[in-house]
């Protein structure tokens, strides 16, 4: 079936151009294209902005079908808005309107779709396959000198430094027999390490350079016997046991560890279990770091406070930067800070620019989602802030969305179980009322790693579990662009064991704005929570504000703790 429900004209760039001259060369009826790299992480410098390049967005996760005439472009509701208003191609949200295995079906059968081999990762590729079966579609994985001739792949060094152990808490070598034990148990001669954020974690090193994502970029060959190496070559492998993860691995080197002769076996990272249960040095560490960011982010709310009647959303980076700056440890953000006022809170992931920015007192309501790399741990959290006068609809799912996340914090469950039903407590109030958000209520955190980790993950589909030692986020809300607001209410999540089950302890300790609450809508073990949590505010972040700002936030407290 022919597509015809795109109806805008796409810009034809130079390099669409190209593109399309390449695929009438090669008989091919479309081409792939998404944020993605060598390492499957999509913040691999040489390659992070192709999807940009291809279509003009600039979210961080998407997937483009360039036709031969018509484009298309899918990505979920993180960024439908923001993408409706980047690109000329049609934007499809995922899972709402379609997904892309359904659209191929639907669209693409007898066709040849072409691909970037390094990017895709071979479970990608086997599902394609598995759910196209009889569509007879043809996937052709690109040759490097098409590739060349579409994008440019600048030369890339990197400087690293030793990650220190009173901030790991474990050496390198007692991290390798760890990984070395689990090969012998596994049966595997060698284990890849294809995750750049794997590879930082097991040999306690950094990137230098003070980006979002300080990981060092190197694979590794790991032997269950003797040392490891960086992986440059697969030679020596023929007729080894080769542990790799499939989703980690791009299609290009599964295809050259078979070239190889090399017996290849599907086999989970076990670093990624690893990395995410945090030792007692790790978790001492980052309850440090979030005291700071709690002190910091008091800080911030005194001063939009004070100075809500003129200042932007990039007036609020910046002020955040400069708070962060005064700690010795700070290295830099773990994300660009969204500062998003008005309808710009309901694209999930805005980023202000020059032709975005607004004060914040056009709009009644100010969300706040940033968060530092400190050389003492990684944090996340996000505050919605009233700075004007909220409507009754606004109090209404600001109190929907409290409620939710109250009811993830007090979850208990058993060792190892799905975090599904945490979930559902996030999801719980706003779905009684017919709306809901539709990203996950939580993310690992790395330990001075990307700000995003898994696992875990508290999704409706987790498969994974939860474990002791894990740090998560702790995040529900609300959209709405025909309402002009978002909501979002955000902490940090350290999961402790309490006999056969998990509970959950906060990190960081900032007030929410109780302008915004609905404390009729509040039960007593609700308010209860509030109570415990703002006296916590109280005693551990207020000796660390100035006179001034403890004056300007005490209402933030009392509100709770009196109420």
């Amino acid at each position: 079936m022919e597509y015809a429900g795109y109806s805008k004209g796409i810009k034809m760039t130079d390099l669409l151009q190209k593109m399309r001259q390449d695929m009438a060369r090669q008989n091919l009826d479309a081409v792939l294209v998404l944020k993605s790299d060598p390492f499957l992480s999509g913040y691999y410098p040489p390659y992070k902005n192709r999807l940009k390049e291809v279509t003009g967005f600039s979210g961080s996760d998407g997937v483009a079908l360039v036709l031969k005439e018509k484009g298309v472009l899918f990505v979920d509701s993180r960024y439908t808005e923001q993408a409706k208003g980047e690109t000329d191609f049609e934007v499809l949200e995922v899972p709402r309107d379609t997904r892309l295995s359904l659209w191929l079906k639907e669209y693409m059968r007898g066709k040849k779709i072409a691909f970037d081999g390094d990017v895709h990762s071979f479970m990608w590729y086997e599902m394609m396959m598995m759910q196209l079966k009889e569509c007879d579609i043809s996937f052709i994985a690109l040759d490097s000198k098409t590739l060349k001739n579409w994008f440019s792949v600048p030369a890339f060094k990197q400087k690293t430094f030793d990650y220190p152990l009173c901030y790991t808490g474990q050496a390198t070598n007692d991290k390798m027999k760890q990984v070395q034990r689990y090969l012998c148990e596994k049966e595997l001669d060698v284990g890849l390490v294809l995750s750049a954020e794997n590879t930082s974690w097991l040999l306690n090193l950094r990137d230098k350079k003070k980006s979002e994502y300080p990981v060092v970029y190197k694979r590794l060959i790991i032997k269950k016997e003797g040392d490891f190496e960086v992986l440059t070559s697969l030679n020596g492998l023929k007729n080894l046991s080769v542990g790799v993860d499939f989703n980690k691995a791009s299609y290009n080197l599964i295809q050259s560890l078979k070239q190889a002769g090399a017996k290849i076996i599907n086999t989970p990272e076990m670093i990624d279990d690893l990395k995410a249960q945090k030792n007692g040095v790790e978790i001492q560490n980052i309850k440090q770091a979030c005291l700071f960011e709690s002190q910091v982010i008091c800080k911030f709310l005194a001063y939009v406070e004070k100075n809500k009647n003129h200042i932007t959303e990039m007036d609020c980076d910046k002020k955040l930067q400069s708070l962060r700056k005064k700690s010795p440890l700070y290295f830099c953000d773990s994300f660009q800070t969204i500062a998003a006022s008005g309808v710009h809170a309901a694209l999930a992931h805005y980023m202000a620019t020059d032709k975005t920015n607004i004060k914040v007192i056009e709009n009644p309501l100010l969300l706040v989602d940033t968060g530092g790399h400190y050389l003492n741990g990684t944090t996340d959290m996000t505050r919605t802030i009233v700075v004007g006068e909220p409507s009754s609809l606004m109090k209404k799912r600001y109190t929907q969305v409290l409620k939710g996340h109250i009811g993830v914090s007090k979850s208990s469950i058993k060792v190892g179980a799905s975090s599904a039903s945490m979930d559902e407590k996030a999801h719980a109030y706003l779905r009684a009322d017919g709306v809901d958000f539709y990203h996950s209520t939580g993310h690992g955190i790395g330990m001075m790693l990307g700000v995003h980790e898994w696992p875990p993950v508290v999704h409706g589909r987790d498969e994974k579990g939860i474990l002791e030692n894990m740090i998560f986020s702790n995040e529900p809300a609300y959209y709405s662009v025909e309402e002009k607001f978002g909501i979002r209410l955000e902490n940090m999540l350290l999961s402790v064991k309490k006999k056969e089950n998990l509970i959950f302890e906060d990190l960081l300790f900032i007030p929410f704005d109780y302008r915004a609450v609905d404390f009729d809508m509040l039960t007593m073990d609700e308010k209860q929570w509030l109570k415990e949590y703002h006296l916590k505010v109280f005693e551990m972040v207020f000796p660390l504000l100035t006179k001034r700002e403890q004056k300007i936030l005490q209402p933030f407290v009392e509100a709770f703790v009196k109420g």
